[in-house]
């Protein structure tokens, strides 16, 4: 078996289209399948192309070189952490949170830090159109300002847009996209010096397509085909929404949305993810969520992006950002991170027990490096890691009993 379909057949192809790059879209297509993931088509393999998938290809390969804090295992490298928003209102709505990574986008581009911010966004007429976008204005940023919690093949193009023209760049992109572009450049060094900042959102996971037709069925009545899906945005945490075709729009609380749908049905590569807070980045953003009990509290407020500062290049960024008042900064101490973002705390503790059930189950040795699993792991009880280890196990094996 080729090593591209063994990633597929494992279940550890996220869909982000950088096999179809590397192969040319003649040899090699991102399709939709049946389970609501895209995954690759080989129409004409290639030996050599093949290899250079199985080094960098994100599903398999995620290796940080943002070395962490020397006793931090959770974290990762932290210069500073900060809850903040954007100063611009109509940033701070449309974003999925505070406006942060669309402020940030925004005033690289206007400040001619970079030519042209690479970002995913939609499409309003079909909802399954996620791409990657070229935005030079701040029109552009915002048409993608909110969460799109679907699949996207990233880079099904990027190495075309790269030899298209000299511009440089600043790339926003989940966890994986960083790593995944990041191992295309060690591939393609000749592009490294183009990019000049990687933003990463902090992502729990992609669901899949047919989770989002899930919540669309949810409604009674929808006239299709439905338009202007968004899954969040306008507000905070923003509701899931969409236009029918008799020109109703429907909507759907977050915790609704995400909380008993899209999040049920996330990939399975995705559970046993070494990085959700962007390690690699330049910046990590996410949500400063206030919580109750421990759980996320999704009543409907002001954005509040939640921070992380990994480099210095990124720390000076935020500080011109805030003396020219684009920004509203606050320091939030890395130990309170805990209880803001519980999910990404606990899933950081308990990955390592994942991946080793995928090796004893599967027979892959994943190459994660640089993220401290096994640290983690021996910082859990023996009852912990039998659960963790013990569900994954079942989860294989209740995915090939089907």
């Amino acid at each position: 078996m080729r090593s591209i379909e063994r990633i597929v057949r494992r279940d550890l192809c996220i869909g982000c289209g950088l096999c179809e790059t590397v192969f040319g879209q003649e040899n090699l297509t991102m399709q939709l399948q049946s389970n609501g993931f895209l995954e690759p088509t080989i129409q004409n393999h290639k030996i050599y192309e093949e290899k250079i998938i199985s080094r960098i290809c994100p599903g398999v390969n995620i290796v940080n070189d943002q070395p962490f804090v020397r006793h931090e295992r959770i974290w990762g490298k932290v210069i500073e952490s900060y809850s903040g928003y954007s100063e611009d209102k109509e940033i701070r709505t449309k974003g999925s949170s505070g406006g942060i990574i669309s402020a940030v986008a925004i005033y690289l581009l206007e400040n001619s830090i970079v030519d042209t911010v690479l970002q995913v966004g939609g499409n309003s007429k079909d909802f399954r159109r996620n791409s990657l976008k070229e935005s030079k204005t701040r029109e552009d940023v915002l048409s993608c300002a909110t969460s799109r919690y679907a699949p996207a093949a990233v880079f099904r193009n990027i190495l075309d847009i790269l030899r298209a023209s000299s511009d440089s760049f600043l790339l926003i992109g989940k966890p994986c996209d960083i790593s995944g572009i990041k191992n295309l450049l060690n591939e393609y060094p000749e592009y490294k010096e183009r990019f000049k900042f990687f933003v990463s959102i902090v992502c729990a996971g992609i669901p899949s397509f047919n989770a989002t037709q899930d919540v669309i069925a949810s409604f009674k009545n929808v006239k299709y085909p439905v338009t202007e899906l968004a899954y969040r945005g306008n507000g905070w945490p923003g509701y899931f929404s969409f236009l029918d075709a008799s020109g109703h729009r429907h909507q759907m609380s977050y915790n609704d949305s995400w909380g008993k749908k899209l999040g049920k049905k996330i990939h399975f590569r995705c559970k046993i993810c070494p990085d959700g807070i962007g390690l690699q980045a330049d910046m990590a953003v996410g949500d400063a969520w206030e919580t109750k009990d421990g759980y996320p509290d999704f009543t409907e407020r002001d954005g509040q992006s939640l921070i992380l500062i990994r480099t210095t290049k990124a720390l000076e960024l935020l500080r011109k950002m805030q003396k020219d008042e684009c920004v509203t900064i606050n320091s939030l101490p890395v130990e309170k991170l805990k209880s803001i973002q519980p999910f990404q705390y606990v899933r950081r503790r308990a990955v390592g027990a994942r991946v080793m059930a995928v090796y004893i189950a599967k027979g892959v040795l994943l190459n994660f490096k640089g993220v401290r699993l096994w640290n983690n792991l021996l910082s859990q009880s023996l009852k912990s890691i039998i659960r963790e280890f013990g569900g994954t196990i079942k989860r294989i094996l209740l995915k090939h009993e089907k």
